[in-house]
């Protein structure tokens, strides 16, 4: 039986010429302005064409295409090269500068992603006035995520004199703007001893180590409790949690934002000192999340954290979050 609306090989030739004739027209329209702002790495593509379902990225002369799976184009098994070769040819790029991804709408159980490569390959890309190590081939995320630009911005703007707090670390881009933003220290959390080392490489690239930027390798579950337990209080506090997780959570079980996130909010106000600001961030597409009763200055700063070039669609949405110094703790 034939897959109705099926992609055959001259259909998907068609599809990367348009595809790469619409990126090279945003290339041309961005590229001089990012120049100017000091940005080398953005998006140029966002599932502009309604059966082009893929993304496509800029970083310092490399391109990632990353197509979503779908029916129609899974019949045909190189889809997605021929979308990169149609934005290789518009661009004038060399073939190892261009790097393809495959991503999941619908995960399965389980890791929703296996480490895709181990070619230890990176480059640095520069934002500003700060700089960041990417690897464009092993994860299928690349250690940055564009999408926040705005929104490390802020935090910096916010940092001065602050004891910073970022859990769900990552690669400590959070904590690299913070830092330069005069943060007196820094904690990140993440499990992943790869990621936390990466941080290390991104403050060390900015000349930004020292000993007042500590790393913790544990669950930002398992922090939250031990810090809570300890009295230990931040002033800001980014929490930019997955969707979903095979760990954590309040029953240790796994995190499902959607139905844990008022609980993971209230565990980190637990933590955010009197006065304190916190960031709140998902880029669950579905959630509408609870933040009221709590007694706080609670603001949506999704707006103001959307890069133009992530626009019209909206990868996450983000939260203000301030304590008033008279604001005592929610009770859990």
């Amino acid at each position: 039986m034939t897959l109705r609306g099926a992609v055959t090989p001259e259909i998907a030739d068609r599809q990367g010429q348009m595809l790469g004739h619409r990126v090279k027209k945003r290339f041309r329209r961005q590229k001089n302005r990012f120049a100017r702002e000091g940005i080398e790495a953005f998006r140029l593509y966002d599932r502009d064409i309604p059966e082009v379902r893929a993304a496509v990225d800029w970083y310092a002369g490399h391109v990632v295409v990353a197509g979503y799976a779908r029916a129609q184009t899974d019949v045909l098994p190189d889809w997605l090269d021929r979308m990169g070769e149609g934005v290789r040819a518009a661009l004038g790029l060399a073939a190892d500068h261009v790097h393809l991804k495959s991503r999941r709408t619908q995960p399965p159980e389980g890791p929703r992603y296996e480490r895709l490569a181990h070619t230890e390959r990176r480059l640095t890309v520069r934002e500003g006035e700060l700089s960041f190590w990417v690897n464009l081939d092993d994860y299928i995320d690349t250690g940055l995520f564009l999408d926040h630009r705005r929104t490390r911005a802020l935090v910096r703007d916010w940092a001065a004199g602050q004891t910073f707090l970022n859990l769900y670390g990552y690669t400590g881009s959070f904590t690299c703007y913070a830092a330069a933003g005069g943060a007196t220290t820094t904690t990140t959390v993440d499990r992943s001893t790869i990621y936390l080392g990466w941080m290390r490489d991104n403050l060390i690239l900015n000349g930004l180590e020292g000993s007042r930027h500590v790393a913790a390798r544990t669950s930002a579950e398992a922090f939250l409790a031990r810090a809570i337990a300890d009295g230990r209080r931040w002033s800001l506090i980014v929490l930019d949690p997955p969707s979903r997780s095979t760990v954590g959570g309040p029953d240790g079980q796994g995190l499902d934002l959607a139905r844990d996130h008022r609980w993971l909010v209230e565990q980190t106000l637990q933590v955010l000192a009197p006065g304190g600001t916190m960031l709140f961030s998902t880029n669950h597409q579905a959630l509408d999340p609870q933040l009221d009763g709590w007694g706080l200055d609670v603001v949506e700063m999704t707006e103001e954290t959307i890069p133009d070039d992530f626009r019209p669609h909206r990868p996450h949405r983000s939260w203000r979050l301030r304590r008033e110094l008279s604001n005592s703790l929610p009770s859990v």
